[in-house]
């Protein structure tokens, strides 16, 4: 059959006979659906492999800058400008994208950001001041943030229920991946080499991006029927139309939903502003253009707002059980409290920790869920939280002999402890949860205020540490760690191995309830 006469099949399906040749060929070609689907992530990986790279690139500059004896030297208030203005800048990028993406598509937006990624790489490497490292780091921040929404929403479109969670999973763990390059990186390289060496991964990004599809929800969005057949065909392993003639249509009905749900919403907002309800629904034809406040209103809806809450919250929660503000200043606080390895080896080990717990989640995600990984990990790093909290306290207030150890044990629980969950999970509900309508949008503004909340925790460390000193900083992360258990027992629904119509389903029944 070719493909025009396929296209006639999907239109005229016969449910029964569909059914019969999607599940005879599932088994034998399920191998090759799973391969298109791996080779897709790994090249949207790359991306975040960079994205890890630049997060930790603060840690690396002002490990080798803060009050250096000669050469380019940052003080106290500049350090903490490097720390926080990339998380500053990210929300303008994710703000940007979840707008731009829906005009764009999902692949053009991850091809685009490689341009100012490689601008940002090269400043950093010839920067003479600390403005030219500002503004190297403000371009990074604004490109991370502009990739964050595509890239979660690429992962969410593209595979399969069964895998999404592991496929969402590895791509996290990439992040893990670039922190633990760019340590390596730094360790071996003066940093300056570092930077220019890291200018290969947007290069490489780019060209692999270049070959996979489209998202095919995004192209039905668009009314790319077509194409959005021929992406879904290639991420099925290159299937025929006919194999992929049931899924095929179930993402039509699913777009199509989203669609007629916008319309019924016009509808209802036109008859309400003219007075009149003569008309039946089966004549009623909407003639109004959605307004700029349509657009907002519908955005406002419980079907998004309960998930974005969601989501918001849970990352709030992982950036005080992470000890996210500490991030910067690792070196200055294993050096502070003495720990039995060189400072800049032990980033390594953190990375790797946090690579291992990311490896393990991904293993286990299917088996237990996201709920369940969730509510472990936080408790691990909350009791670690408070434990380096006792520590610290007893030996720098109370004087007790200091166990070096001790706090080199805890961090590596904490970094193992919060990629087993925490880390990864909020990032696979944000490819999951909010409906096809508004995916975009929501993607973006969850990314912006992930970055927001790690620029106020990150710009904030010195001056807590100054108040409350380094012990009162981990007790207080770590009592808001634990509340954080609370919520994720009472709020976090599972997700794991439903289709995003179920979850999208989910929520608007919670919402009615």
């Amino acid at each position: 059959m070719d493909d025009a006469a396929a296209t006639t099949a999907i239109n005229e399906r016969e449910p029964g006979s569909l059914l019969i040749i999607s599940g005879s060929t599932s088994g034998r070609h399920k191998y090759k659906r799973t391969l298109s689907q791996i080779f897709a992530i790994l090249a949207q990986s790359i991306l975040m492999l960079d994205l890890g790279m630049v997060i930790v690139v603060p840690t690396v500059v002002i490990g080798a800058l803060h009050n250096a004896k000669e050469g380019l030297s940052l003080d106290d208030s500049q350090s903490s400008w490097i720390a926080s203005i990339l998380f500053m800048c990210q929300p303008l990028g994710c703000l940007l994208s979840g707008c731009v993406q829906n005009v764009f598509g999902r692949k053009w937006c991850l091809l685009l950001v490689n341009v100012p990624h490689l601008v940002a790489w090269y400043l950093l490497y010839s920067a003479e001041s600390s403005w030219m490292l500002y503004t190297s780091s403000a371009i990074m921040g604004i490109s991370i943030g502009f990739l964050e929404a595509p890239g979660m929403a690429y992962i969410g479109e593209i595979c399969e229920p069964d895998i999404r969670g592991i496929m969402s999973t590895f791509s996290s763990s990439m992040v893990v991946l670039g922190h633990l390059l760019e340590f390596v990186l730094g360790w071996i390289f003066p940093w300056r080499t570092t930077m220019l060496v890291s200018c290969l991964v947007p290069v490489f990004a780019a060209a692999t991006i270049s070959l996979i599809p489209e998202s095919p929800v995004w192209l039905l969005t668009k009314g790319r029927r077509d194409e959005a057949l021929s992406s879904l065909r290639w991420l099925r392993g290159w299937a025929s139309a006919e194999e992929v003639s049931e899924e095929f249509h179930d993402l039509e009905l699913y777009c199509q939903a989203s669609k007629n749900e916008f319309n019924s919403f016009l509808e209802t907002k036109i008859r309400k502003s003219s007075g009149y309800t003569g008309v039946p629904d089966s004549e009623f034809v909407t003639k109004k253009e959605p307004s700029a406040v349509d657009i907002v209103r519908d955005f406002l809806r419980p079907g998004i707002l309960i998930p974005l809450r969601l989501v918001v919250v849970y990352f709030f929660f992982f950036h005080a059980g992470s000890l996210t503000a500490m991030r910067p200043y690792m070196i200055e606080v294993f050096s502070q409290l003495q720990v039995p390895v060189s400072p800049s080896v032990l980033t390594i080990w953190s990375a790797t920790l946090q690579g291992a717990g990311a490896l393990l989640c991904m293993g286990l995600v299917r088996l237990v869920g996201k709920r369940v990984l969730s509510l472990v990990s936080m408790s691990g790093c909350a009791l670690c939280c408070l434990s380096l909290g006792a520590y610290t306290y007893f030996t720098t207030q109370h004087h007790w002999p200091s166990v070096p150890t001790i706090p080199l044990l805890l961090f590596c629980m904490l970094y193992f402890a919060m990629n087993l969950g925490i880390s990864p999970i909020p990032w696979l509900l944000i490819s999951e949860v909010f409906p096809n309508r508004g995916r975009g949008v929501a993607s973006g503004i969850c990314a912006a205020l992930f970055y927001a909340i790690a620029f106020l925790v990150s710009k904030t460390w010195l001056n807590l540490q100054s108040s409350v000193e380094l012990y009162g900083c981990f007790f207080l992360y770590g009592i808001i760690a634990a509340i954080g258990i609370v919520f994720i027992y009472n709020c976090l629904p599972e997700t794991e191995g439903k289709t995003l119509a179920e979850i999208e389903m989910h929520f608007t029944k919670k919402n009615v309830k």
